[in-house]
């Protein structure tokens, strides 16, 4: 019997999880894994997947083309055991719905420079007889030259020495336009300066390794799943809520908490929620991390 698209995904997947995590995939790696490909089926996007994979996998790696995910697809545990992404999401405390959710993912590589033209001409070539025009369209907007960094994370560089990789994800999550601030502060409080912590000891464990500082995306989502009753779908929706300012929003979101029951005081809740929306322009740790790690791993491979 011909196999389906949704099942060669899942076998794509199954053996891949086996190859990055064991035969035996913790129950962490396993929930993970088996959320995200109902989202994916359930929102229809298998053929998606598939076409990506096979780009990337095939094209790319049978030619020896170098790429790197960034972006958002590094948070995707199926992205990381196709092959798409070498960043674990679960090692690095990623998560899933900031890629896989209810809207057609945003695939984003960076490609070799020197072979860059030569990937591109291959993959329309390829798209146009594997996928649809509107499919053909979305990969295509997902490749990127790799390119040199910017000014500013130059600059970064002078003002400060990371001590370890966590501090040079962080420094690089701040080094962007708007953060000047956020970056001087972390600093001050790396080399000594004192912080207070909150005194509610799950968001001080989230808070703790930036210094008390909201620095991720991924923070925001950690204290929404540790102290609210949303899904995590929703729990997507209010960060982007609370990233594009949309005053309205956020507050019908806090009033609907106040009809759930509460595992904090009020004041106590108060102190989470300042926190919350405290760096609404929060940065993607999955794209620091990633981009971090292409630096070593591209001066080791390459």
């Amino acid at each position: 019997m011909e196999m389906t698209n949704t099942r060669i995904l899942q076998g794509l997947v199954a053996e891949g999880m086996k190859m990055r995590y064991g035969d035996k995939p913790g129950k962490a790696a396993t929930l993970r894994w088996l959320w995200e490909i109902k989202q994916i089926i359930d929102h229809g996007f298998v053929d998606y997947y598939l076409r990506v994979f096979w780009l990337f996998h095939q094209y790319a790696y049978s030619n020896k083309i170098g790429y790197w995910a960034c972006g958002a697809t590094p948070s995707s545990i199926i992205c990381y055991a196709l092959g798409l992404t070498e960043v674990d999401p679960l090692y690095y405390g990623l998560h899933s719905v900031r890629f896989v959710n209810d809207k057609r993912p945003k695939f984003q590589f960076d490609i070799e420079s020197s072979r860059y033209n030569e990937f591109k001409e291959g993959s329309v070539k390829y798209l146009e007889v594997k996928a649809s025009p509107a499919i053909s369209a979305n990969i295509q907007a997902s490749l990127y030259e790799n390119i040199t960094p910017m000014n500013y994370l130059s600059r970064r560089k002078e003002r400060s020495v990371p001590r370890n990789l966590d501090d040079e994800i962080a420094e690089y999550a701040l080094t962007f336009p708007g953060k000047d601030s956020l970056f001087n502060e972390y600093n001050l409080r790396k080399d000594g300066k004192e912080w207070a912590q909150t005194g509610i000891a799950p968001l001080d464990e989230i808070l703790t390794p930036t210094y008390g500082l909201l620095v991720y995306q991924e923070q925001m989502l950690d204290i929404l799943r540790l102290f609210f009753n949303y899904s995590a779908l929703e729990r997507n929706n209010i960060r982007l809520a609370i990233h594009r300012g949309e005053t309205k929003q956020i507050a019908a979101y806090k009033a609907k908490h106040y009809e759930k029951p509460h595992i904090l005081s009020a004041n106590e809740y108060e102190v989470v929620w300042d926190v919350l929306v405290s760096n609404p322009k929060a940065f993607l740790k999955a794209h620091a991390v990633s981009w971090v790690l292409s630096r070593y791993y591209f001066n080791k491979e390459y």
